[in-house]
């Protein structure tokens, strides 16, 4: 038995090792510049404008789709499959990296954006999904692994940037990347089914046991919404971080760009040590590890929005750990504290709810960022838009950990 659960672990630990280039490829396709279409200066349909906020439509539109199928996973069935779900994600996503370089305009840009954060969305939900299914008592390390490959891939993405700028002016599709992205789908679908033939039924539901916590049985429950609202908080306080304290950076404390570019990309590093965070989470408890650091982030936040005289290496490394608070804590225990609050077979539907709050609040916290910066002061903007999220999310978890308590001394005496 102990050797059939080794083979099954490492069959897992595969699985989540192709997430590396299945997150390379949808984040190269996010990442596409349209300024560098041939017919960029095309009026959209509908009347859409080409930049919505601080984002292109085309991203806003990723990001709108991420969401709405999250929404739709989040109301799906528990019984639907993860392998369907993984395999169907990834022959969308598949379908629109590839489609999105033959785009000669902004509006097939977006139709493949759209396809794109559909597939995206299943995909990484079904990830998650199996995961944490797979390692019930380290779901925030498997969270965590998942961002730093997704940070990993973002670095390598942009590497790559060339791939998308090889469209020339006649909007001919680079013939070498093309073809080997083809034979990069097809290996890696190969792989996946290959991953999930090897694993019986019987096999997956040996990992799945009762946890010593009782979990509620539907992501509609007030603990889990409660978590919910609390992740609508993440987009709210990180979704414009760079954008707005690098601003506030140059013109209010009126640092160079070079050290304002330094001091954002120290911030960004930290989520390559979401797999600390995970620890943390599974090592204390989600919910209390964001009890704790949620607080002191936002405390960190209103330190560095003050405006005093700091020295540039302490405010390197408050800036840092204001990072490290947001990508590689807050994210990583707020997902997995939605995931533990429902039974296993929720999982992947805790999933989808979490990224319709981190996804349609991407853009929502860029509009009002859009609209408060001309009405409020700098110092006042990034309190309100940074400190606030955090010291609200705090409350949220504080709530939804009494009422998912008090859940389970209900439940105990049956």
């Amino acid at each position: 038995m102990l050797r059939r659960m080794s083979k099954n672990k490492k069959e897992a630990m595969g699985m989540l090792a192709l997430m590396l280039p299945t997150t390379l490829l949808f984040l190269i396709l996010s990442g596409m510049d349209p300024t560098t279409l041939p017919l960029a200066s095309q009026p959209l349909p509908l009347g859409l404008p080409a930049t919505l906020g601080n984002f292109p439509i085309a991203a806003v539109i990723f990001y709108i789709s991420m969401g709405l199928t999250g929404l739709v996973l989040a109301l799906l069935p528990a019984t639907l499959s993860r392998k369907k779900t993984l395999l169907s994600g990834f022959l969308l996503l598949a379908v629109a990296a590839l489609m999105g370089l033959f785009s000669r305009s902004l509006f097939e840009l977006c139709c493949w954006s759209l396809l794109g954060g559909i597939g995206c969305t299943m995909n990484i939900c079904a990830w998650i999904s199996i995961g944490a299914t797979y390692f019930p008592r380290h779901r925030a390390m498997v969270v965590g692994l998942m961002i730093c490959l997704t940070a990993a891939s973002n670095i390598v993405a942009n590497k790559l940037s060339a791939i998308q700028h090889a469209i020339n002016e006649q909007g001919k599709l680079p013939l070498l990347p093309a073809l080997a992205g083809m034979l990069i789908f097809v290996l890696l679908y190969i792989l996946i089914w290959h991953f999930f033939q090897q694993i019986s039924a019987s096999g997956e539901r040996r990992f799945i046991r009762p946890e010593a916590r009782g979990p509620v049985g539907s992501v509609w429950s007030r603990g889990p919404l409660l978590l919910f609202l609390a992740a609508v908080c993440l987009p709210l306080s990180a979704g414009s971080f760079d954008y707005l304290y690098s601003t506030y950076m140059r013109e209010i404390l009126g640092f160079p760009i070079k050290t304002v570019e330094m001091a954002i990309g120290i911030a960004m590093s930290a989520t390559l040590l979401s797999p600390l965070g995970g620890w943390l989470g599974d090592r204390h408890g989600a919910m209390k590890t964001l009890l704790i650091t949620l607080p002191l982030t936002a405390a960190i936040g209103g330190l560095v929005s003050l405006g005093w005289n700091l020295p540039v290496d302490i405010l390197m490394l408050l800036v840092f750990l204001l990072g490290f608070g947001l990508t590689a804590v807050f994210y990583i225990n707020i997902l997995a504290a939605l995931i533990e609050s429902v039974s296993p077979m929720q999982n992947m539907r805790a999933a989808g709810l979490f990224y319709v709050a981190f996804n349609l609040g991407i853009p929502v916290a860029d509009l009002l960022f859009t609209h408060l910066k001309e009405r409020l002061g700098w110092t006042a903007l990034v309190l309100l838009q940074l400190v606030c999220p955090l010291m609200l999310a705090t409350l949220l978890v504080w709530l939804a950990q009494r009422i998912l308590k008090s859940d389970d001394k209900a439940v105990l005496p049956g």
